[in-house]
């Protein structure tokens, strides 16, 4: 009983080690991270229900057929992204506008953004809709089952601003989400997220 639970921990490392590899391999142009966030997780919500199959099949089937629309979602999050960014720095620099109203603003712009980036893909990966209602509905539908919602950006946060507390943080937090670290953060994730999606299937 207890080698059997090793082996499915080992299976389970290594599994989640090689669709890390598959995920940052198909980020790497950052035009394809949209698609390949939404694989992943498309990966990762099989995994949950033990559906997976091949997961390296599964992934690049699930990064084919959501390329497009995950494509175009990423570009327009981060051409917003962009846009306020300069604006920001317009803004504070030659307009002198009070930098700390500024600043409230652009943090809120932010926060929205990062609301729709982290439930966006997810939505692609388990429904079928057009551009306009995945973006609608990636702040509607967790709002709706907001206490997961709120466990899932804490918690991305924590890992994020973990690694990117200090310089030491930084070098072991580099070696952590080079080799397991995003495919574990988008496991948890969609433990939360299918609860969230649970009503809507």
């Amino acid at each position: 009983m207890t080698d059997n639970r090793i082996i499915r921990i080992l299976t389970t490392l290594c599994d989640f080690l090689i669709l890390n590899i598959l995920w940052l391999v198909c980020s790497v142009p950052v035009i394809t991270a949209g698609a390949s966030t939404t694989a992943l997780y498309s990966v990762m919500f099989k995994i949950i229900k033990k559906e997976e199959g091949y997961i390296i099949k599964s992934f690049l089937k699930a990064f084919r057929q959501n390329f497009k629309q995950s494509t175009i979602i990423w570009l327009l999050l981060i051409g917003t992204g962009c846009i306020v960014g300069y604006d920001w720095y317009i803004a504070v620099t030659y307009i002198k506008l009070n930098r700390q109203i500024i600043n409230i603003l652009v943090a809120g712009i932010i926060i929205f953004l990062l609301w729709g980036w982290i439930f966006v893909f997810p939505l692609i990966a388990c429904f079928e809709n057009t551009i306009k209602n995945m973006i609608k509905n990636a702040f509607l539908i967790p709002i709706s089952q907001l206490p997961y919602a709120v466990i899932i950006i804490l918690f991305d946060i924590v890992c994020i601003g973990g690694t990117l507390y200090n310089y030491r943080t930084l070098f072991y937090g580099s070696i952590f989400w080079s080799s397991i670290g995003g495919s574990l953060l988008v496991y948890v994730n969609s433990i939360f997220m299918s609860k969230i999606f649970e009503p809507y299937r």
